[in-house]
């Protein structure tokens, strides 16, 4: 075997490499967290212009993945059967990533103006096969026990983990708050809340010192200081999404009352016409609502913890692991309303 043929060997087998992880991360992604997504671009016209306008820049960011062209065949069958798809709905996805490859089939050399057209043809291609798939539909009576469901979740202190199997959970009724929370926290090892914790540092409005101070706490098993940080990185979100042309000179809200302006701020910004977002939606404002509502002159302590009465001394009980948990993933959960909104 001469250089030549070393060279080629050693490069095919570094792209079968890449493939496979590829293959992967897209198996390990949920269909609904993909709907999100696609959801938040489609809805980002600014995002379209800028690659009118700086297509010099945009080429320089693509130029990693064009220089790893991905045969997207590799572990196909596994990704059919972690996604449960039917035979009709396995074959339209392969349509769409036949299509997506074909688009974003570039040579290394790319000229600016060749890049243009391949994005233009990508564009006009995948609406065309966006268009031809049918999206199976759910009843109207389905849909409202779905939302009740998730409510209900929230109602209890439970919002969505990105690191558990959701239908394990939301898609059905807890009988009351007490099996709620033993089913949720079989969820909720110490490996998922290290994941959990992972993703949470990767995202890029996540306050760094805040939680990573928070994480330390819940590993030390600083139950109470862990809370106060994540509740008050909570709160700063909620003030945060008021915008300033709503506020006609008033100051912010904090509280309850950030959460309802949030909620109508969510009303108005994000298409909750989608399915998972209404479900998503539902559950996390539910959750919000819960852990915020008013102490009531702190007569009656709280089944789920609460801000007024941990911020005003007023909790009787001992801040618990559970409790710390629910903050964690409604942190997170916040964030993700952000990716919506934004």
């Amino acid at each position: 075997m001469n250089n030549y043929e070393k060279k080629e060997k050693i490069i095919d087998e570094a792209k079968k490499e890449t493939d496979t992880k590829l293959t992967d991360s897209i198996a390990n992604e949920s269909i609904k967290q993909i709907q999100m997504r696609i959801s938040s671009s489609l809805r980002n016209t600014d995002s379209i212009k800028q690659i009118q306008k700086n297509q010099k820049k945009i080429l320089e960011s693509f130029q990693p993945i064009l220089e790893k062209q991905t045969n997207m065949k590799v572990g196909l069958e596994n990704f059919k059967k972690s996604l449960g798809m039917s035979v009709s709905k396995w074959n339209q996805m392969q349509e769409v990533i036949k299509i997506l490859k074909k688009s974003f089939k570039f040579s290394h050399n790319i000229e600016v103006g060749e890049f243009s057209k391949a994005i233009y043809r990508m564009t006009a291609e995948f609406s065309e096969v966006i268009r031809k798939i049918k999206i199976p539909s759910i009843s109207e009576k389905k849909k409202q026990e779905l939302l009740e469901i998730h409510r209900l979740w929230g109602h209890y202190g439970w919002t969505i983990n990105p690191c558990a199997d959701e239908e394990t959970l939301f898609s059905s009724m807890p009988a009351n708050k007490k099996d709620a929370d033993i089913m949720a926290l079989k969820q909720c090892p110490n490996k998922i809340m290290e994941q959990i914790f992972e993703v949470l540092l990767e995202n890029k409005r996540t306050k760094k010192t805040d939680f990573r101070e928070a994480v330390f706490d819940y590993r030390h098993k600083q139950y109470k200081s862990c809370a106060f940080i994540l509740f008050a990185l909570i709160d700063a979100i909620l003030i945060r999404l008021q915008k300033k042309s709503t506020l006609d000179g008033k100051r912010r809200n904090v509280g309850l009352s950030a959460v309802r302006d949030a909620k109508k701020r969510t009303e108005i910004d994000v298409n909750t016409e989608v399915l998972y977002t209404a479900l998503f939606c539902t559950n996390l404002f539910a959750c919000l609502q819960k852990v915020f509502e008013s102490g009531n002159d702190f007569r009656k302590q709280p089944e789920v913890i609460n801000r007024n009465f941990l911020d005003h001394g007023m909790l009787t009980r001992k801040v618990t692991k559970k409790d710390c948990m629910q903050l964690f993933l409604l942190y997170y959960n916040m964030l993700k309303l952000l990716e919506l909104i934004y």
